[in-house]
């Protein structure tokens, strides 16, 4: 190899330097999108080590989705402020694909840690327990017609907070006044509900104070007797039920082999003293 050649990388090498095969190159070349700087007669072909910057460009922007026709446009014009404009308006778009693989994140680590805490709970456990201030996104009021309701509140809760990637991977939630709760009306909910992680002007939301509730567990559609147990401890320990009781699915039909084996974590709240 003349000495003038030991500068430039064959074929081959220059393949493995972009980690392509060389008929990604040999493609290339045919398109006029990057040619070898040097080709002998003899058929070998050479590539420069400024080429390289050259694929590492062509292999940003086919990596952001640009048609290789398009690279070869912007290649071959030369204009600084074509190739500044593109450059922002991809670094737009990955901005907007790490918002979204964020959100994705805080979905998969908010059902991990439920599911985690999920497997470490005593669901015949009855505690009563110090909960912290919450957030909801509410439905309207659908009292004395809940069942009717669903199939309306449901998406309308699930669009707006997908919509508005306010969805953290929590579960939808009911909340039960304290007068069906007498009642034992345990299907009558007050408002579907669920967790976000801050208040959004120009929608429903709801605070669940802080403070002392008694915690339960409901497996199934075994509402009455959970509701049972939870309001005889209440009683025992001499306490006062507060204003909502929230229900919360724990393991769903997702975790749970049919409806029947799901289980809802029931936080009765208690008043204070």
């Amino acid at each position: 190899m003349s000495e003038e050649l030991e500068k430039y990388f064959s074929t081959g090498e220059f393949a493995n330097l972009c980690r392509v095969k060389k008929q990604t190159l040999f493609h290339y070349d045919e398109i006029g999108l990057l040619s070898p700087q040097i080709k002998k007669e003899n058929g070998y072909r050479y590539y420069s080590y400024e080429q390289f910057e050259v694929f590492q460009v062509i292999a940003l922007f086919k990596e952001f989705g640009v048609p290789l026709k398009e690279i070869k446009v912007l290649l071959k014009d030369k204009k600084p402020i074509n190739m500044i404009t593109l450059l922002k308006e991809k670094s737009l778009e990955i901005e907007e694909k790490i918002k979204s693989l964020n959100h994705l994140q805080a979905i998969i680590q908010t059902r991990l840690q439920l599911a985690e805490h999920a497997l470490k709970t005593d669901f015949s456990s009855i505690s009563l327990q110090y909960l912290d201030e919450e957030t909801f996104m509410i439905s309207e009021n659908i009292l004395e017609e809940a069942e009717q309701k669903y199939t309306t509140v449901i998406p309308e809760l699930i669009h707006y907070t997908q919509l508005h990637k306010l969805d953290r991977g929590y579960p939808i939630g009911a909340m039960l006044a304290r007068e069906q709760i007498q009642k034992k009306e345990f299907y009558n909910y007050e408002h579907l509900y669920i967790k976000i992680s801050e208040e959004i002007e120009k929608i429903h939301c709801h605070t669940r104070p802080q403070g002392l509730y008694v915690v339960g567990y409901q497996k199934g559609a075994e509402t009455e007797h959970a509701y049972d147990r939870i309001i005889q401890f209440v009683r025992e320990k001499g306490l006062k039920i507060g204003e909502y009781a929230y229900e919360e699915y724990v393991i769903d039909e997702v975790m749970a082999d049919g409806i029947e084996n799901s289980i809802t974590r029931i936080q009765l709240q208690i008043q204070s003293q």
